[in-house]
């Protein structure tokens, strides 16, 4: 008799394996060298996550409302929800404006290289620079709910350790198939520094993340994930995790910061833009998400989102 094999997946959490299979919808990385103490503006791109990495020298990012934050070579900076903000050889250094419209050389449709101050003289930086958008629910989720900074030494995680020299060498020495490699590679470097904040900050969790990782909570958070076009009802989520109606109202409330129900229409709708920016009709949507018509999931996307289906979808093309 033959028996199926069991993949690692299969048996791991739910979040575990919603972030085993995460692919980058789009992606864009800028190699920057800078020298003369300038700061460029990283603009605010919604439903993206932009990051830094140092490879030499030392760099400084700042985000309205928070004091600057000094990265090393090592560090692996991410800004999650597209929050806009600058980046630095020193504090306070003079704004060039928006890094994208400055001159630099493409080496590929998503890869450029940039290059700050004086040709003549050595960079007093050198970083990775991107904006990255997933094609994940969860990893989507997961971004509402991460500070607007998240910083990690990658020193302590070899993949990034080992990683970090690829690019650099793809970087210096041009070779065929380079922007490829680096993409790859810089591809890698933000998977590894997301799966580094949930490794450090899993005992600190909140909202829907901590929820994951409750025995009772995190069976609701899968089902609904796993489902998320299910006719659900607060009775039949409460069955779910094994609870009393009030009890698992109360208890779901206070962990994920939002009622049962609001926390169903909220992935619904991450799940329909997912499903929207691949193109698909709205009417396939809301049938997919258990939406009796098309204009009952139009109504609810914009009144959760604040966006339409429509523009979403443009935005797409």
């Amino acid at each position: 008799m033959v028996t199926a094999m069991t993949m690692p997946w299969d048996t791991a959490d739910d979040l575990t394996t919603a972030l085993f299979h995460v692919r980058m919808r789009g992606a864009f990385y800028c190699w920057t060298e800078a020298s003369g103490g300038a700061a460029v503006e990283m603009p605010r791109i919604d439903h993206t996550l932009s990051f830094h990495i140092v490879d030499a020298g030392t760099a400084w990012l700042e985000v309205d409302g928070a004091a600057p934050l000094q990265l090393d070579p090592g560090t692996l900076a991410l800004v999650p929800r597209g929050l806009g903000h600058r980046i630095s050889c020193r504090p306070g250094g003079p704004l060039l404006g928006r890094a994208d419209p400055l001159p630099q050389t493409m080496i590929g449709d998503s890869f450029s290289v940039l290059r700050i101050g004086s040709h003549d003289a050595d960079p007093e930086v050198r970083l990775l620079c991107g904006v990255v958008a997933f094609d994940s629910p969860a990893v989507e989720g997961m971004l509402e709910i991460l500070p607007p900074v998240v910083d990690v030494d990658a020193d302590e995680y070899p993949v990034a350790r080992a990683l970090l020299p690829l690019l650099r060498e793809e970087m210096a020495v041009p070779r065929p198939g380079g922007s490829a490699m680096a993409t790859r590679l810089a591809d890698l470097l933000v998977l590894e520094t997301v799966r580094a904040w949930i490794a450090r900050e899993e005992a600190t969790a909140s909202g829907w993340l901590a929820a994951a990782r409750d025995p009772q909570l995190g069976r609701v958070i899968a089902a609904v994930q796993r489902s998320p076009g299910h006719p659900w009802s607060l009775e039949t989520l409460a069955s779910v995790a094994r609870m009393s109606r009030t009890s698992f109202a109360v208890r779901f409330t206070e962990v994920v910061g939002v009622a049962p129900m609001a926390f169903v229409g909220q992935w619904r709708m991450r799940v329909g833009r997912g499903l929207l920016l691949r193109g698909d009709s709205v009417a396939a949507v809301a049938s997919e998400l258990g939406y009796g018509s098309e204009a009952a999931f139009r109504r609810a996307y914009q009144r959760i989102t604040g966006e339409t289906p429509g523009s979403v979808r443009r935005s797409a093309r």
